[in-house]
C-alpha cells in the first residue's frame, strides 16, 4: 500500500463536500490515507476510536453525498472518487484484499482499477523531455528498491508481532495464517504500533498474573488487531500495574 495519497480538488473543493460538516471532512480525509489502493477502509469502529473524532452521523453524511459507499456487510468502506483521486501507477498498485466486497461493489456499477489502467513504466515527469531506455531502466530499479524495502519493513513488524504472541502463549501459533491475514490490512503506522501493543501487554500480562505460564486466558493475538476488548490502541503505553493477587479471567 501506498505512503502518499492524493485528493482532487473538484471533489474536496466541491460545494458538496465543502458544506459539510468539519468533522466529515476531516473524516474523510483520514479515510483517504489509510485505505488500500482500491479505496477500501476496513475496522472502521477501530479507526474512529483511534482517531478520537468522527461519528456515525459523519458516516451517514457521507453517505448520503456519495463520497463513500458501505458494503452489504457494513464492514467496509469505499471511497466513490478514489480513481479520481488516485491514478496509482501500475508497478506500484496492489489490488485489495477484500475481493468479494470489490466484485460486490463493482456489480454496484463502480469502477476499479484494471490491468491496463494507469500510467505505464518509465512515464517522463512533468518537467522532463522524454527520457532515454537507460534513464527508464534507473528508475524502475530505484522502484523496485523502495518497494523491497517497504516489504521488508512489513515483514519485520509481522515477525515481531507474532514473536511475542507466540512466546506469551502457544495457541497464538495455530491463528498464525489468520493473523497474518489481518495484519497485512493495516497501514504501515499501525503495524508499528501493533508491534508496541504487543509488547506492553506481554510485560502487563506478565507482571499482573505471574501464574499463568502458558497463557491461557491471555487475548489471543488475532482479537489484539481485529478485538473490541483488549486491542493494540489500549496498549501503546504500559498500563499501571495493579496488585499482585488478581486472579486470571476475561483476556481470551
Amino acid at each position: 500500500m501506498a505512503k502518499k495519497r492524493m485528493f482532487s480538488g473538484e471533489v474536496v473543493r466541491s460545494d458538496t463536500f465543502l458544506d459539510l460538516p468539519q468533522s466529515s471532512q476531516l473524516l474523510y480525509f483520514h479515510f483517504g490515507m489509510i485505505a488500500d489502493d482500491d479505496g477500501m477502509v476496513a475496522s472502521v469502529d477501530r479507526e474512529l476510536r483511534y482517531l478520537g473524532f468522527g461519528s456515525k452521523d459523519d458516516l451517514r453524511l457521507l453517505i448520503e453525498k456519495k463520497l463513500i459507499d458501505i458494503t452489504n456487510d457494513g464492514k467496509l468502506i469505499f471511497i466513490i472518487d478514489w480513481l479520481k483521486n488516485n491514478n496509482l501507477r501500475s508497478d506500484r498498485y496492489y489490488k485489495t484484499n477484500h475481493i468479494e466486497a470489490r466484485k460486490e461493489l463493482e456489480t454496484k456499477g463502480y469502477e476499479f482499477k484494471g490491468e491496463k489502467f494507469g500510467m505505464r513504466l518509465g512515464i517522463p515527469k512533468a518537467n522532463q523531455s522524454a527520457a532515454s531506455d537507460i534513464d527508464i531502466d534507473i528508475d524502475i530499479d530505484i522502484d523496485k528498491e523502495i518497494d523491497k524495502d517497504i516489504e521488508e519493513e512489513k515483514n519485520i513488524f509481522l515477525s515481531n508481532y507474532l514473536k511475542t504472541f507466540n512466546k506469551l502463549a502457544p495457541k497464538n501459533f495455530k491463528l498464525r495464517e489468520a493473523i497474518k491475514t489481518e495484519f497485512i490490512k493495516l497501514p504501515n503506522f499501525q503495524k508499528e504500533q501493533a508491534v508496541i501493543g504487543a509488547k506492553n501487554y506481554y510485560q502487563w500480562y506478565k507482571h499482573e498474573v505471574p501464574s499463568d505460564t502458558i497463557g491461557e486466558f491471555t487475548v489471543n493475538a488475532l482479537n489484539f488487531i481485529i478485538g473490541k476488548k483488549e486491542t493494540f490502541d489500549d496498549f501503546q503505553t504500559l498500563p499501571i500495574a495493579k496488585t499482585k493477587n488478581k486472579k486470571p479471567g476475561g483476556y481470551v
